[in-house]
């Protein structure tokens, strides 16, 4: 047996360079005057070896023995180890001593293992492995690999706990994962808890990509008064790679076994979902219940697109009764449409028809009206011989079953050009306004054709100013003035419906709103001048804005005449007096205030301050407290602080000073470690528009890198304290 020796000072070669530069050497020396004939095994076509160690002992027939410090490189597998053998024409390796494997998918640990470079095929003894994309590890007396997709082991433990930490494990003697799929199949699994057994399945599979995969979804637990205990146990099926659905049985205690169902699916040019509740015989209502919701969306090309939404509950009460949201109270309405829409360079194109279920118990003639159908076109021209030029043309079928119903057409061609320079702009603006009806069920001596038509007419200047401020400069400081002229004559609207229109709450986006009154129906007759101005404190290096603050008002230089019926004609001489001010001077506190000042009846009009102290993401407090005159005026406090190592309190107190009544709270304890989080959360909050209350208790565990059992007591925190993220 000829054995050659080689000791480089520093070597880092391919394996064949290796062999080539020792069989000189050993030439040169006159140790054998044969020839050394050097080939690379067919099996090594594809996938070059490296090898690199501080002693390497090659042979021309039998295996070469690498040993100190070994690393091997093939393809993205690397295996470092304090001896390895090779033999490049079976393509075999074996080592030992230290072993360490590693390729994108999975690393792997342990005494011993051998490896076929050739098809990627290997076998560890009493190994430890790791699964770097789900931050998992675990430990197998045997790991066998068939091929470069297959991993089988036996003897398998599995956490995604720190090492000697292992607070929760998974036990099977029995594990296989298909890579290329992104499924494992365990037999005869165990789940321990601190050292408890709390699950056991003769079958499981489970996902070990973000693949989705067939199966049992994590349970959902909870309780609330009116309905009892609540346990959901979805059923995923992944049916084709664009189809799948969820089929969710819900037994609530107080009531029954309700079915829901989830069917989603992705063409490559239409996507969409269908979600179907059922509940067959409440027991406490004493009717069966039902909710059904579709979904779509089709991206036909070339700009046209469509979208569609159906909504439909068996009743009333479905939301407060059995809706898994958190909102404190039952929608209004539902929306049904379905949209048409069409989006070019200079063109955008609107067809809708669009419905409402009504679940509050309004009046006929104050309910919504249907648009069947809705066409709207908007175009612009950009820079035409200096100016701009728009379009906005409305064509609306509003139908309700009582009250005056009705076609409408509303045209509105506009032209503006921009002048100024750095730092400032003047934009003049005239717009032509005309409006035509065609009514039916009006009142006798009703018009049935009426119409409006008036120009509205807008200066509107802006500028910027800068300077530098703080030490040496650093920070900027901006000055924002913006002053808007706008003209609109009065038009005698008196006898035109009110099919879409209303007045929108005044704030600092309305204060230069050249119309008052939203929709189409009411055109607001106005000579007013809105001034507003804007500073700012910035620091352009890092993005940072220190402060921002916003102050504005309009002035009405003539009376008004227009308004919506049933409702007082404004008789102020000037709005509101705005002032908004955001504060963000510290890492740790933040605040942000507006407040709203009524000159006519010399009175607060609306208030809003909100302050939050977040020294670190696991320490946070809101205060927040909110005005409006005659409306409401509520207090809003929000924290999550740990009060010791791994303990966390959380809570909310959303109270209503005008009624003298708690609107929302709730109050709990988070235990929170590396690689799980339990909650308890106790809620109390009014459930639907008549003020009835309902608690709930809200217990999850969550096994980090696994699943979450219990109800989501984590989307509840989320939605309530501002701030609060889980570290799921």
């Amino acid at each position: 047996m000829n054995h050659l020796f080689c000791q480089p000072a520093a070597t880092r070669l391919m394996l064949a360079s290796s062999l080539l530069a020792c069989a000189l050497l050993y030439n040169s020396a006159g140790a054998q005057s044969e020839s050394v004939a050097l080939r690379m095994s067919p099996r090594l076509d594809h996938e070059l070896v490296h090898v690199s160690s501080e002693l390497a002992v090659l042979s021309r027939r039998e295996d070469s023995v690498f040993t100190g410090d070994v690393e091997v490189r093939y393809g993205d597998r690397r295996i470092i180890a304090d001896q390895v053998s090779y033999n490049p024409d079976s393509g075999r390796l074996s080592a030992s001593g230290n072993v360490r494997y590693a390729d994108p998918r999975v690393e792997l640990t342990g005494r011993q293992g051998e490896f076929e470079t050739g098809d990627a095929t290997g076998n560890f003894v009493s190994a430890s492995f790791q699964l770097p994309q789900q931050d998992g590890r675990g430990e197998a007396q045997q790991i066998f690999t068939p091929d470069d997709n297959i991993l089988e082991m036996r003897g398998v433990s599995y956490t995604t706990c720190p090492v000697d930490k292992d607070d929760w494990v998974l036990l099977a003697p029995q594990v296989r994962i298909d890579r290329e799929k992104g499924v494992g199949v365990g037999r005869n699994v165990q789940m321990r808890f601190k050292g408890v057994p709390i699950l056991y399945a003769p079958y499981l599979s489970f996902p070990v990509s973000d693949k989705r995969k067939t199966g049992l979804l994590a349970p959902d637990l909870g309780r609330s008064e009116r309905s009892g205990t609540d346990i959901s146990v979805p059923i995923y099926w992944n049916i084709r790679p664009n189809l799948d659905t969820t089929l969710t049985p819900r037994l609530l205690s107080k009531r029954g076994l309700q079915i829901e169902t989830q069917f989603r699916y992705l063409w490559p040019r239409s996507s969409g979902q269908v979600d179907i509740e059922y509940l067959p015989g409440d027991d406490l209502a004493g009717r069966t219940r039902s909710k059904s919701t579709l979904r779509h969306q089709t991206r036909f090309g070339k700009g046209w697109n469509l979208d569609a939404q159906v909504q439909h509950v068996s009743d009333d009460q479905y939301f407060e009764d059995l809706g898994r949201s958190l909102g404190s109270a039952s929608p209004t309405y539902l929306q049904r449409r379905g949209d048409l829409r069409y989006r070019g360079r200079n063109w955008r194109l609107l067809a809708r028809a669009q419905g409402f279920q009504t679940l509050a118990e309004i009046a006929e003639d104050n309910r919504p009206y249907e648009r069947v159908p809705q066409l709207l076109a908007n175009a612009s021209w950009n820079d035409v011989a200096g100016m701009n030029l728009g379009l906005r043309a409305e064509l609306v079928n509003f139908q309700r079953r009582s009250g005056v119903t009705g076609i409408r057409l509303d045209l509105r061609p506009d032209l503006s050009m921009t002048m100024g320079g750095p730092g400032f702009s003047f934009t003049p603006r005239v717009e032509f306004r005309h409006t035509q009806y065609s009514l039916s069920n009006v009142e006798a001596g009703e018009p049935r054709a009426p119409s409006f038509s008036a120009p509205v007419v807008s200066l509107d200047s802006k500028a910027v100013f800068e300077r530098p401020v703080g030490a040496l400069g650093k920070l900027t400081q901006t000055l924002e003035p913006r002053v808007q002229f706008t003209h609109i004559p009065y038009r005698d609207q008196s006898d035109i419906p009110v099919f879409d229109s209303g007045e929108p709450d005044f704030n600092n986006v309305q204060l230069f709103r050249q119309n008052r009154f939203t929709g189409g129906d009411r055109l607001g007759d106005t000579d007013k001048i809105s001034i507003g101005v804007t500073s700012r404190l910035l620091d352009f290096a890092d993005g940072r804005e220190y402060l921002t603050a916003t102050f504005g008002q309009a002035l009405f230089l003539s009376k008004r005449g227009v308004a919506l019926p049933d409702a007082a004609t404004p008789t102020a001489n000037a709005s509101n007096l705005i002032a908004e001010v955001g504060m963000d001077f510290s890492r740790k506190w933040n605040a942000d205030v507006g407040y709203q000042w009524d000159p006519d009846s010399t009175q607060s009009s609306k208030a809003e301050v909100r302050v939050q102290f977040r020294p670190d993401e696991g320490r946070i407090v809101n205060l927040a407290y909110r005005f409006r005159r005659e409306e409401l005026e509520q207090s809003d406090l929000s924290f999550a602080w740990p009060v010791a190592k791994r303990w966390n309190l959380v809570g909310r107190w959303n109270y209503s000073l005008q009624d003298s009544t708690t609107l929302e709270r709730f109050a709990g304890v988070e235990y929170e470690t590396c690689c799980w989080v339990a909650r308890v959360v106790s809620r109390n909050f009014v459930n639907n528009r008549d003020g009835e209350k309902d608690t709930a208790l809200f217990t999850q565990i969550h096994f980090k890198g696994l699943a979450s059992v219990g109800g989501r007591a984590d989307l509840l925190l989320e939605d309530g304290i501002l701030g609060y993220r889980t570290n799921n």
